[in-house]
């Protein structure tokens, strides 16, 4: 065993211990093997012998075989645990366990809590791959200017190495059972999953936008015998999320029942609808399981308990309303861009790439800063999204370097191959476009080289990048002519967010002219930061393209949403520039 997977073994082991009123710790679940092993290699390093021998150590009870999964091909077997539940008070002290046959205790103060401030609010940014949390504090009489904080989320999610803002989209359920999150759920799933028959969550999120929701989490993904649906994974990981959330407003002395609003993704009428209520649901009880299990979460979480309770917290009605709203992707990008303070007067496509959708939305932005007035609104009918994004370009690396391997499902070792590709293909994507090239190293021993050319000239490739461009050119056919015709100065601002921002495919949006019913336009890409941020939070820059959408979500003033389409540019007494939204390009 090398040392970086001992030092994660032996990490989590700690982590497991509860300290007891006596002073002493109490081991939670049981000794694995590969924790055995971390500790013999840890002793080793300390120049002491081998100690602990397996009979030394009680036997870990007998695996039960569970039915494999037809569908995935992949066997798997779980422990019996027993499910101990722990109440807690409101302040946050352990009162013991509770008997298993009685109701699970549920921490509810946060419905209780007095209103909070209605001057400052967050905004969820959920993300297939990383999530983010914005908080925004409004300009009044006694704060003079308006105060942003992006929560470092990384801090309390153990992840600062990865990044201080953003917080890993993942979950892992382990050979014991216990739920991880995060950076931990990678880590533990690099550990156990080297055979690559064991796989975590990496994208959860997707099964809002996919089919699947409500399906029963197949058997590489869950190990134990406890009924689970994606939905209760959703669930789970924005119980992690909503628990980082609270441990950075207690730091800066805000309530746990601050308003929230939520972004998601741009759907079609009732499907829209359904995710909203979904989302704003799940929040609510997301809450009430952070502040369950607030002093456990960051040591890995029973599964079975936790459906125990999530299943009580399903039942609790909701009687305190600081679940806000939704706001589309596209529509809190939108919201960042103006000041609300300097002339604005532009025609812009927001186009939000990330991992698990493309969302594109057109803006009609208008901004009188002498009289105040605003004709800033979403052009009805112009939401879209795709499902082709950034795991669309996973996918297509793990088809070429499965390809360029040969190997296909008949190869002796197709499940280890493919399961150990999956773990770190996002990984694998980014020094590809990161560097130019990228080294895979398969299970099996083989090494495969991709380059970004090659990558770049696959058709799968080209399609993704005509399905951009046909969307932005659909989207624009479809509105009312008005909005073209009085484009100012003939151009269409494309403003690029997420974190396919980059992709040369997603940057050639914003690049040339578009022809628009024998109209044509000219196209600019928005500036990466726009100017009243470059003046009031400089140190965000680097940091924007991701949390555009949280950013502009949690302002006080948003964007109008679904704004009439008979307005015309006449309509807009603003100075015919772009005033505080500067754009590149001419």
């Amino acid at each position: 065993m090398d040392t970086s997977e001992a030092h994660i073994l032996l990490k989590n082991l700690l982590k497991r211990i509860r300290p007891q009123e006596d002073g002493s710790g109490l081991l939670s679940g049981t000794i694995t093997e590969d924790e055995i092993e971390a500790l013999r290699s840890g002793l080793r390093a300390l120049g002491l012998g081998e100690p602990l021998h397996p009979q030394e150590v009680e036997p870990a009870p007998a695996l039960v075989p569970r039915p494999a999964l037809k569908s995935e091909g992949f066997e798997a077997s779980s422990v019996e645990r027993p499910v101990i539940l722990v109440e807690r008070s409101t302040s946050g002290t352990d009162k013991g366990p509770i008997p298993e046959d009685e109701a699970p205790f549920l921490d509810l103060s946060c419905l209780s809590l007095p209103a909070p401030g209605t001057d400052r609010r967050v905004c969820i940014d959920f993300g297939t791959a990383m999530s983010k949390v914005t908080l925004v504090s409004d300009e009044t009489a006694n704060r003079p200017y308006e105060e942003i904080d992006v929560l470092k989320l990384g801090r309390p999610g153990d992840q600062e190495e990865i990044s201080e803002e953003m917080l890993v989209s993942s979950v892992y359920i382990d050979n014991d059972g216990l739920l991880w999150f995060g950076a931990q759920a990678v880590q533990r799933s690099q550990v156990e999953g080297l055979d690559g028959k064991r796989q975590r969550i990496d994208n959860v999120k997707r099964y809002l936008s996919e089919e699947g929701f409500g399906d029963r989490v197949a058997g590489q993904f869950n190990p134990t015998d406890v009924t689970i649906t994606y939905r209760d994974m959703i669930l789970a990981y924005l119980t992690f999320l909503t628990w980082t959330m609270n441990q950075c407003l207690d730091d800066l002395g805000y309530e746990r029942n601050i308003s929230r609003r939520f972004a998601m993704p741009c759907f079609d009428g009732a499907k829209s609808r359904k995710t909203a209520q979904d989302l704003k649901r799940m929040l609510f009880e997301a809450q009430i399981l952070a502040d369950t299990f607030a002093t456990r979460i960051a040591d890995g979480i029973d599964l079975a308990e936790f459906m125990k309770a999530a299943s009580a917290a399903g039942n609790v009605e909701a009687t305190s309303g600081f679940i806000d709203k939704a706001v589309t992707e596209p529509l809190g990008v939108a919201g960042a861009l103006l000041s609300w303070k300097a002339a604005a007067n532009s025609l812009v496509m927001v186009v939000d790439v990330g991992a698990g959708t493309s969302d594109f939305s057109l803006f009609r932005l208008g901004f009188n800063d002498e009289t105040g007035r605003a004709s800033a609104f979403e052009v009805r009918n112009s939401a879209r999204g795709l499902t082709e994004a950034g795991n669309h370009l996973d996918n297509l690396l793990k088809s070429i370097v499965l390809k360029k391997a040969g190997i296909d499902s008949r190869h002796p070792y197709w499940i280890n191959i493919l399961g150990a590709l999956q773990l770190n293909l996002r990984d694998y994507k980014e020094a590809l476009f990161n560097d130019g090239v990228v080294s895979v190293s398969l299970f099996n021993g083989d090494v495969v080289e991709v380059t970004r050319e090659e990558f770049l000239g696959l058709q799968q490739v080209a399609s993704f990048s005509a399905s951009l461009r046909t969307c932005m050119k659909e989207i624009l056919a479809s509105v009312d002519k008005s909005f073209i015709a009085g484009a100012p100065n003939g151009r269409l601002a494309v403003a690029l967010t997420g974190g396919g921002a980059t992709l040369p495919m997603v940057r050639d949006l914003a690049e040339g002219e578009i022809e628009i019913n024998g109209k044509v336009l000219k196209l600019a890409q928005a500036a990466a930061f726009p100017a009243w941020l470059v003046e009031t939070y400089p140190e965000l820059e680097d940091l924007y393209p991701r949390v555009a959408v949280s950013l502009g979500g949690a302002r006080r003033r948003v964007i109008d949403h679904g704004g009439s389409v008979g307005i015309t540019a006449g309509d807009v007494k603003a100075p015919p520039t772009l005033g505080g939204y500067y754009v590149k390009g001419s």
